[in-house]
């Protein structure tokens, strides 16, 4: 690595994206680059963001212009191997407001009294590309979109919903949403993959509105490269909103009808399904779940497409890598929702170990009303309120997917308080055989 270092100016303004970490023994921290330091350019390219640094700072040989806590502008000319990290750290980026009034839309749905944020509606392709969220393509500028393409800013994951102009504006409360199939054109030709998503709301975009959706959006594959179509969620929350009806059972099993003639024929045309209906589905509908295999490269395993069938095919080869008894009997709770509580006493049926008592607790979401039934948007008040009568036994196990990237419950509670509440010590693990099984051998593996 050669690095030359030169002060430039002095600036009394503080544009720049801030540093708030520096990593020990990086270049960062040998060419002096320190704590609330701001990085306003490399290689003479503005840095907006901390997507911007990490395309440009790829390159071996770097300018980078800083402004120093005391307002010294610094110039750091350095060369390094092109996959060489320089080790600096940045806070994370305000998320983009969504400009859309989906009748739909889950934020709608919150009760009151909540903390700010879950009233926020995102919009914000920076991080549908870095985390997968979900985007209508619906506030971006020409700058964005340029900035999109060169950059490569891809896979990107599109909430669709409707190829219809019409319906999707209806759909979304924008009236002046562009036509989607003329935006994922653009993005397609630009070499952006994109994943799509239909949230699919009886009575308004199913039925032809569906099949025209899917035969539309097929013919860009492999550009776009799946559709997964989930139904619309809703709570006890939905007061003086757009009347939206349950999925049914019936109206489940309608769904997998339709689907299925349109997967079948993806696959003769181009040896790929590409529409996945989601895993609430089939639990709706309460028919067994396709194989892992009909899944091919499992393209929406994070929106729900798959994830059931994933971790009981995992189970069955994982529960083989536990210890056959323990010298001291335990027992585990472990906390899961309504709509996985099923297949996952099934799945835990298949963990034989003497001593080891595993015993699943079904909790109702009466936060958001009985409609809801997924785990992840389980609150911390309600594990604490329907375990209060529970023997819990020696461990308390909870899916991680309840919790925000801060670490809390949907409603601000914390592990930690569930465990004060409780009594009992409680881990969170990953949703997936894997994180369950990990947690059993590195507990009591050698018994």
């Amino acid at each position: 690595m050669a690095v030359n270092t030169q002060v430039k100016t002095m600036l009394k303004e503080r544009p720049g994206l801030a540093v708030t970490e520096v990593i020990s023994g990086s270049i960062a921290e040998e060419v002096g680059i320190e704590i609330g330091d701001r990085l306003t350019s490399i290689n003479g390219r503005e840095i907006l963001d901390p997507i911007d640094y990490r395309y440009f700072s790829t390159e071996e040989q770097l300018l980078m212009e800083l402004i120093k806590s005391n307002g010294e502008v610094w110039e750091v000319d350095l060369s390094k191997e092109p996959d060489e990290e320089i080790g600096i750290d940045f806070d994370p980026m305000k998320i983009r407001r969504c400009p859309n009034k989906c009748f739909f839309c889950f934020v709608d749905q919150m009760p009151e009294g909540q903390r700010n944020e879950l009233y926020i509606r995102d919009e914000d392709y920076r991080f549908s590309f870095l985390f997968g969220n979900y985007i209508t393509l619906t506030n971006l500028t020409k700058r964005d979109k340029a900035r999109i393409f060169e950059q490569r800013l891809s896979p990107l994951y599109i909430s669709v919903h409707t190829t219809d102009p019409e319906l999707r504006k209806f759909m979304l409360g924008n009236p002046k949403a562009r036509p989607i199939l003329g935006e994922i054109r653009e993005m397609v030709e630009h070499g952006i993959r994109l994943h799509t998503q239909i949230v699919l709301c009886p009575g308004v975009n199913d039925g032809q509105y569906l099949s025209k959706s899917v035969e539309e959006l097929v013919r860009f594959y492999p550009g776009v490269g799946s559709l997964a179509v989930v139904p619309v969620g809703i709570t006890g929350h939905r007061q003086g909103l757009y009347p939206i009806q349950e999925v049914t059972q019936e109206y489940a099993r309608a769904t997998l009808e339709r689907i299925r003639p349109l997967q079948e024929r993806s696959i003769k045309e181009r040896g790929y399904p590409f529409v996945f209906p989601s895993d609430e589905f089939y639990i709706k509908a309460n028919l067994p779940f396709p194989s892992v295999p009909s899944y091919y490269d499992l393209p929406q395993l994070e929106n729900g497409v798959g994830l059931v069938p994933v971790f009981m095919e995992e189970m069955q080869r994982l529960v083989k890598t536990l210890p056959r008894r323990l010298r001291v009997a335990k027992k585990v709770t472990l906390v899961t929702g309504v709509s996985f509580s099923a297949h996952f006493e099934k799945a835990l049926s298949r963990i034989r170990v003497s001593g080891l008592t595993l015993r699943p607790v079904v909790i109702r979401n009466d936060f958001f009303g009985s409609s809801t039934t997924v785990a992840g948007l389980l609150t911390g008040r309600d594990i604490i309120a329907q375990l209060e009568s529970c023997p819990i036994g020696d461990l308390l196990v909870i899916p991680r997917v309840t919790l925000n990237d801060q670490g809390m419950f949907l409603d601000g509670k914390t592990p930690k308080d569930v465990e004060a509440a409780t009594g009992t010590e409680t881990v969170m693990v990953e949703p997936d055989a894997a994180g369950l099984i990990d947690l059993l051998n590195s507990r009591w593996s050698g018994d």
